[in-house]
């Protein structure tokens, strides 16, 4: 015998029998109400006119369809988070029956689209602010910081960058943090942030990456470069098929990679189109640790802005969302036009087009600067949410991949 619950119906008796409304509107649980939204209206409005709520009498009384469930066995959070995981349930069957009949019309993209679409909405109703007692729960920060404070390991509150001073000075990547390195074409971007990946994959945490530019192989090997640092092979011997014994090179890998983390990539080579929706539906999709993309002006934007500087800043307000909504640290790769009096330096803040936007995004941003066929790379602070202003030097031979911080020139 299937019994069937109605998950709407058992919240709204466990609202009364709680004689509590406010945590479930603070977890927005207008969107767990599709067949009894009007009940739920109703009580949501007396509570908002007497400060209390109906009795079931009341509410039995203004609808003939209102059930009598006695819910006092479980705690309302119950009833809020199995009406949630019920509703969208069935928003998701309902978005996957659409999706098919879009893919039979319309064809494969449009099916994409709709779902990416749809998975931000449903992903966005359903959400919820934390609220947090800070008298409350000295405890737990007590707690957070005695485990930093007992191992030298984890003294940062967020994942290690490889750099003293960036962790120094801005506490590693943290949970929401949205940062952008710029730099003139050939500067040594993509590099810097395949370090950072590579730095915090050999600390135990798993990076996606995004590129647009490169294949998978490019990537794969310009990985591995990074990691090796010239102990067994170089970047040009993998480019070019020489200089390393295949059988060489297959026990550094197995060897290297053998029981770690995974390192997902998404390239060009297997999407047609990247925007917002598909960097949170790869998000959605690999869980990771840290998010690159690569790079910014590559990226569609799904809002359609109207100038190439619109379209840049609505992708900085939305990949700085993604950071904050999925907890996790963002880099967002940024070529800097050059022009005849950029200088031998690092791109300043300013020279962005869309630099007010990115001003208001960013948790941190870093230029990077390289003279041609230079091993010298100058890292520069542009702007830094918390902490202070830093820079450094980088001597790195990109072909070995050894490299060395360096604090002067």
């Amino acid at each position: 015998m299937v019994i069937l619950i109605n998950y709407e119906m058992s919240l709204l008796n466990s609202l009364i029998d709680a004689e509590s409304i406010i945590s479930a509107v603070e977890q927005n649980v207008d969107e767990s109400f599709v067949d009894h939204k009007d009940i739920w209206e109703f009580i949501h409005g007396y509570y908002s006119k007497y400060s209390k709520l109906p009795t079931k009498a009341i509410v039995k009384n203004q609808f003939r369809e209102f059930e009598f469930i006695d819910t006092t066995s479980a705690p309302l959070q119950f009833y809020v988070d199995e009406a949630r995981k019920h509703a969208l349930s069935e928003n998701v069957r309902t978005t996957l029956h659409d999706t098919i009949q879009i893919l039979r019309d319309s064809g494969p993209n449009a099916a994409l689209n709709f779902v990416a679409m749809n998975s931000l909405r449903l992903m966005k109703n359903t959400g919820a602010l934390k609220d947090t007692n800070l008298a409350g729960d000295f405890a737990d920060r007590v707690g957070d910081y005695k485990e930093r404070h007992d191992d030298p390991t984890k003294n940062i509150m967020g994942i290690p960058t490889g750099f003293s001073v960036i962790d120094k000075h801005f506490g590693g990547w943290q949970k929401g943090d949205f940062i952008v390195i710029l730099g003139w074409t050939g500067s040594g971007k993509s590099w810097l942030a395949r370090l950072f990946a590579a730095n915090a994959w050999q600390a135990g945490y798993s990076p996606l990456i995004i590129s647009l530019e490169m294949n998978k192989e490019q990537e794969g090997y310009r990985f591995d470069t990074i990691l090796n640092q010239g102990e067994t092979f170089r970047n040009s011997d993998l480019m070019f098929g020489r200089g390393v014994n295949p059988e060489a090179y297959n026990e550094w890998a197995a060897r290297t990679f053998k029981d770690k983390p995974p390192i997902h990539l998404v390239t060009s080579d297997g999407i047609e189109a990247a925007n917002q929706n598909v960097v949170e539906a790869k998000v959605e999709q690999y869980n990771p640790d840290l998010l690159i993309l690569d790079y910014h002006g590559l990226f569609d934007d799904a809002k359609k802005g109207g100038t190439e500087t619109e379209r840049a800043k609505n992708l900085s307000k939305d990949f700085k969302r993604i950071a904050v909504r999925h907890n996790i640290p963002v880099i967002d790769i940024a070529a800097v036009t050059m022009d005849a009096n950029h200088g031998e330096r690092a791109p300043a803040l300013a020279e962005v087009a869309w630099s007010k936007q990115l001003a208001y995004d960013a948790d941190l941003v870093m230029a990077v600067h390289r003279n041609a066929e230079s091993q010298l790379f100058e890292v520069v602070s542009r702007k830094v949410r918390r902490g202070h202003p830093f820079a450094f030097y980088l001597e790195w031979d990109l072909d070995t991949g050894k490299r060395k911080e360096l604090f002067d020139a």
